[in-house]
């Protein structure tokens, strides 16, 4: 087993994958800076078109980071002050940044036993102030979006997906960024297609809307360099383009190793009691990426502090829920399934570099937990 990081089992595998790749990603920077081809140069095109086809969508916008996909997604529907927006508290702070930043309003309803948007809540929080939907695809996980889009259609209101966690992920065989009128990535490090520091991008079937957004990430400016608007510095950086590219090639991969390594967690771990498995990789009508897999036990704490003891690197999202902490001003409401996983869930490694020895390694450590307790 590598012990070359502080863990016998690191929670990703960022290290052992750029020593796999290194030669590719070595070349990729040389070749830009030989080049000196630093800003939205053919890098960045070539990203988008890839992403594009991927997802069976018309166009894909490189930003600078997935916050400002959703934050510039807003902009362009022109969501602003006394507009509400509909999401979830279980999701990281950025989502809810991106509204709070176009000075509407997040309403916030809560999530169902898939760590998703619980959709047969949407219409108790609808009001004439309503625009927008922004379901967040958690985990690797499409949400139940034939039940959000039909809740959408029905009342007038644009959808926007938060799919920074689930690149590939898909349901009935669409793809997560492919339903919403404007759609988020991240490719931040921590997520299964990443570069090398921060990155985003964002998906839309609608041509204006496609070109609306290149302007904002630009400073306003068009194809053209025409000034046609203020807008903002959100490129996503060539560099980091030429070094998606690299990994992009491994993509698919990378994902069919998340789902076999899925697949031998619910082998070894399905019949242990004390713990909630997530949806198996085999689960009908969904393709999950396992960009996490979070498990649910009332001994959380006590079996994190045993897997760290073990020398296994574990995750929480997120101990506090984000409508309780005092300083975001979310108001005085109850979001049971959000607080119960607050407070139960823990996320096993999971990343295409795990070995199977590791992987049962961790298996082993959970199992002798829950015999011993």
């Amino acid at each position: 087993m590598d012990t070359s990081n502080a863990f016998l089992v690191p929670y990703v595998g960022l290290k052992a994958e750029f020593e796999q790749r290194k030669n590719e990603l070595t070349r990729a920077f040389e070749a830009i800076g030989s080049s000196a081809g630093y800003v939205l140069r053919d890098e960045v095109s070539q990203f988008e078109t890839s992403i594009a086809d991927m997802l069976g969508v018309g166009y894909a916008i490189g930003v600078n980071s997935g916050t400002d996909a959703l934050f510039l997604a807003l902009k362009a529907l022109n969501i602003g002050p006394g507009d509400e927006v509909i999401t979830v508290a279980h999701t990281f702070v950025a989502t809810l940044a991106a509204v709070v930043h176009c000075g509407a309003k997040p309403i916030l309803i809560d999530i169902a036993d898939d760590f998703n948007m619980a959709a047969d809540k949407l219409e108790q929080v609808l009001s004439g102030a309503t625009k927008v939907i922004i379901p967040v695809h958690m985990n690797g996980r499409c949400c139940n979006m034939s039940a959000i889009l039909a809740v959408a259609e029905k009342y007038g209101l644009h959808v926007i997906e938060d799919a920074a966690q689930s690149l590939g992920a898909h349901i009935d065989g669409r793809h997560a960024g492919s339903f919403g009128v404007a759609n988020a990535f991240s490719l931040h490090p921590m997520k299964n297609l990443h570069c090398y520091g921060d990155g985003g991008v964002i998906t839309t079937n609608s041509a204006s809307l496609a070109e609306q957004l290149k302007v904002l990430r630009n400073h306003g400016q068009n194809a053209t360099k025409a000034l046609i608007s203020f807008g903002f510095n959100s490129r996503l950086d060539n560099l980091q383009a030429a070094l998606l590219n690299v990994n992009f090639k491994y993509f698919a991969d990378d994902v069919k190793r998340r789902r076999e390594l899925a697949g031998r967690y619910h082998q070894g771990l399905g019949s242990v009691s004390g713990i909630k498995l997530p949806q198996p990789p085999e689960d009908s009508g969904y393709f999950d990426t396992f960009s996490s897999f979070p498990i649910l036990s009332e001994d959380r704490d006590l079996l994190l502090k045993y897997l760290q003891a073990k020398g296994v690197e574990c995750f929480i999202h997120w101990e506090t829920p984000l409508h309780h902490n005092q300083y975001l001003n979310l108001g005085n409401i109850e979001l049971p399934m959000t607080e119960r996983v607050s407070r139960e869930v823990l996320s096993l490694p999971i990343h295409p570099f795990l070995d199977n020895d590791q992987c049962d390694y961790v298996i082993t450590a959970v199992r002798e937990f829950f015999d011993g307790y």
